[in-house]
């Protein structure tokens, strides 16, 4: 193992001057702006666990994303269109085709609200700071555990943003059942209530609302305080529900892998809730720049055959000087002992931790940042399939499904170390 690192840092040193800095803006007048942009992040991953049947040490090497962005607008009318070109985002759909549409929403003033906007479309739905945060602009290769519980994703909506005063208030609504879903089929149904989604909160940490960073940049003293809310009852179309036929950003509650009650027949309307509090500042610190985060969620499902619920949290803290960035994250999640598969339970209430220190370097002549970190996964659960090995949960977590089939779920302490090239242009 330590050869094949040795080889890939040596491999990274070498491709590195290749990737020139090439932003293209396609058009700019006073009038009309477009710009084009993409990104892909080379994500080398290694694991250590106890596995009874196959290797405890793995390594692997991914794309881990590929994408493609185009911006702009027409006086105050602007867009966002944002496409998943790697293997790790898209979608296949009933039909057999595989989509990769993420964002493509406008944004529209709305004048009589003063300083307003709204937002429709497909794009990403505001709820809860982590979900916001941009993953080239992430002091971490991913997300923390505590997003298992929380993941909304991208779906088909509307919002409306205003700024009362030194507020911003985000509303919206979306149809629930996630992006990409093939559009116009006209089967009976049994409405229910769409998801409506607030938050609201004070401050300026991270930029634009719905594309946030959380890497120790930019100037002065920023600071922000936010909660957010989020609702829906289930709609049953044709034989099955919109919550049930979601493609892609499934959380835990949501994931009938581990809900044992999202899909029980006959078919019952069940309620999705979740509701959280963000904070996040960001400071100079002599010649260094500091940024700070925490986020606490809560969130419940429940339908005529049972209830779950989801509660965790992650603390953050960053520090970054010139290209440097250096930041630890600790987080933990509490699932429900009702998760279970096949009628055999999957966990206990008691919580996983992650605790993940991090280093990058961003270049300074390059639009190039590579970022290595090392998440150690504490009584983290572990899906043994019979013959084949085991599956570690966070990671995987549709591999609950082998628990079902005469497989075992574990806790386990699991190591893993990862290195990730991005680059864009």
């Amino acid at each position: 193992m330590k050869r094949t690192l040795s080889a890939v840092f040596a491999t990274l040193a070498v491709l590195l001057p290749t990737f020139a800095h090439a932003d293209v803006d396609v058009v700019h007048t006073p009038e009309t702006t477009l710009s084009l942009s993409g990104m892909l992040q080379l994500l080398g991953f290694a694991q250590h666990l106890s596995d009874p049947v196959a290797n405890d040490n793995r390594m692997y090497l991914f794309l881990k994303e590929g994408r493609l962005r185009a911006t702009g607008g027409a006086g105050e009318y602007k867009f966002q269109l944002e496409l998943a070109l790697g293997g790790e985002a898209p979608v296949v759909a009933q039909t057999g085709v595989s989509l990769s549409l993420l964002d493509l929403s406008v944004d529209l003033p709305v004048h009589l609200l003063g300083n307003a906007s709204l937002r429709i479309g497909q794009f990403k739905v505001p709820s809860g700071r982590e979900a916001l945060v941009l993953s080239g602009e992430s002091l971490f290769v991913d997300k923390s555990i505590a997003f298992l519980g929380f993941r909304v994703g991208y779906d088909v909506g509307a919002a409306l943003t205003v700024h009362p005063g030194p507020a911003t208030v985000i509303a919206g609504v979306f149809t629930g059942g996630g992006r990409d879903v093939p559009p116009q089929h006209y089967l009976p149904e049994r409405l229910g209530i769409p998801i409506l989604v607030l938050r609201a909160g004070v401050g300026d940490a991270g930029g634009d609302p719905y594309r946030l960073s959380d890497e120790p940049t930019g100037k002065g003293v920023q600071r922000s305080v936010f909660v957010n809310a989020l609702y829906t009852r289930d709609s049953i179309v044709g034989h099955s529900t919109v919550l049930n036929v979601k493609l892609a950003d499934k959380s835990l509650l949501l994931n009938s892998n581990w809900n044992p009650y999202i899909a029980a027949q006959p078919l019952s309307q069940g309620d999705y809730w979740q509701v959280g509090v963000d904070g996040a500042v960001a400071m100079p610190v002599g010649a260094a720049r500091l940024a700070a985060e925490a986020e606490l969620n809560w969130a419940g499902f429940s339908n005529d055959v049972g209830v779950v619920h989801v509660a965790g949290g992650r603390a953050q803290v960053g520090l970054g000087y010139r290209g440097f960035e250096a930041g630890v994250r600790y987080a933990v999640l509490f699932p429900d002992a009702r998760f279970a598969n096949g009628g055999v339970p999957l966990v206990t209430h008691d919580p996983i931790h992650e605790v993940t220190p991090a280093l990058s370097y961003r270049f300074a002549h390059y639009p190039v940042k590579v970022v290595a970190d090392l998440p150690l996964l504490l009584q983290t659960p572990v899906f043994l399939e019979p013959d084949v090995g085991g599956y570690v949960g966070t990671d995987l977590p549709d591999e609950a499904s082998v628990v079902g089939k005469g497989g075992s779920a574990v806790r386990q302490n699991v190591l893993e170390a990862r290195l990730m090239l991005q680059a864009s242009f």
